[in-house]
């Protein structure tokens, strides 16, 4: 049985990155390898520890190092003011790794402890997430396995830029660490045309790891939530925005229901009696929510691949100013389900259009589950 070895960002109290990271971990598995999460701290951790290497790899813009220092100091008061439910929520995200996600028995709190003893596998993985996305304050080597042994088969599973352009000052460094892997699998289109564009190699665009495991298995690892109402519209916004909430109201108007919203974090949404807010869930609870749901209202990428994965009437939200909806299109392409993107410019949808006819879609998904598991085979095997 072969080992892998995969690097990825996790422990970072995001419901996305946890997941993704278990299902990569458990899908592997599930194939007959030996998988495991290296626990490389992603530098958003608390506990982890920044060094000189760790800085990022090209010039950083000065504007994006004030807005990393800003989100610190915001997160840190978060913690502060709410510290009772964060505490709460933050245990249950390391639970849910305890019972379900193999790591690795070192953990890494420093990119030196990576690269000066580099955990020993027959194939190191890198991805899902955004792992190259280069807003990162945070030097990305380590995300394209530079850390492991030479001669080691790597590769990328789902990996994503997050972003339609690379900034000029780091292309180098991109091109460089990209020849480095043996396969490349992205997570979106707009990825592939990077690849090709910045080092030549051609990429394939593979399903995120989370659409590996099958819903049966995903309903698995849920965890009741007690206080949730029969039935109930779920709202999952990882930027609030007026018009998803209103857009809510709208729907669960005409359905009938209650209105359920998942914080992504301690702070997010008011308690006004209108909206039931979940704050301290772990991504257990999440999913719990996801699955019993009447009706779904996201503009997040795995809000939208758990709407599809539960085959739940859904509508994902985004808006044309934002840079960073290459994920949610091209997913809901794939899919044959770009009806259900809705722009924040738009009118409401009719209600004559709520519901989700999920017959093709899944035979899509069933389909691309299939490909992507070939290609996580071709790259440990060949």
């Amino acid at each position: 049985m072969k080992s892998v070895g995969i690097i990825t960002i996790l422990k970072v109290n995001n419901y996305g990155a946890e997941l993704q990271a278990y299902a990569t971990q458990k899908a592997m598995e599930n194939m007959g390898y030996d998988a495991e999460i290296i626990d490389y701290l992603f530098y958003k951790n608390k506990r982890y520890v920044r060094e000189r290497i760790s800085e990022p790899f090209y010039p950083y813009p000065l504007k994006n190092k004030i807005k990393e220092y800003l989100l610190r100091v915001r997160d840190k008061m978060s913690l502060v003011l709410h510290r009772r439910k964060a505490v709460k929520r933050e245990t249950a995200f390391e639970n849910f790794h305890k019972k379900h996600t193999k790591m690795s028995s070192f953990c890494y709190r420093r990119m030196s402890e990576l690269y000066d003893n580099p955990p020993q596998y027959d194939v190191y993985c890198v991805g899902s997430d955004q792992v190259w996305n280069p807003r990162c304050y945070t030097s990305l080597y380590p995300y394209f396995l530079t850390f492991a042994p030479k001669g080691k088969k790597r590769f990328s599973y789902a990996s994503s830029f997050g972003v339609s352009s690379i900034p000029a000052s780091a292309k180098d460094c991109y091109r460089k660490s990209l020849l480095e892997l043996n396969n490349i699998g992205v997570r979106e289109w707009t990825g592939k045309t990077l690849v090709k564009g910045i080092s030549g190699q051609e990429a394939t665009v593979v399903c995120d790891p989370t659409i590996l495991l099958e819903k049966s298995e995903w309903l698995q690892v849920c965890e009741k939530v007690d206080e949730l109402p029969a039935h109930y519209l779920l709202v999952y916004e990882l930027a609030a925005t007026p018009y998803i909430m209103k857009m809510a109201e709208y729907v669960a108007e005409r359905q009938k229901l209650k209105i359920v919203r998942i914080c992504k974090d301690v702070v997010q949404g008011k308690d006004d009696g209108k909206v039931l807010n979940l704050r301290e869930c772990g991504p257990a609870k999440f999913l719990y929510a996801f699955a019993h749901a009447d009706f779904i209202v996201t503009n997040s990428f795995h809000g939208t691949v758990f709407s599809i994965i539960f085959n739940k009437d859904f509508y994902t939200v985004i808006s044309k100013r934002s840079t960073n909806n290459s994920r949610q299109e091209n997913l809901l392409e794939s899919c044959g389900l770009i009806d259900r993107l809705i722009d924040d410019s738009m009118d409401f949808p009719d209600a004559s259009g709520f519901c989700v006819d999920f017959g093709i879609p899944n035979k899509k998904i069933t389909a691309w589950r299939e490909v992507s598991r070939d290609f996580i085979r071709q790259s440990i095997e060949n």
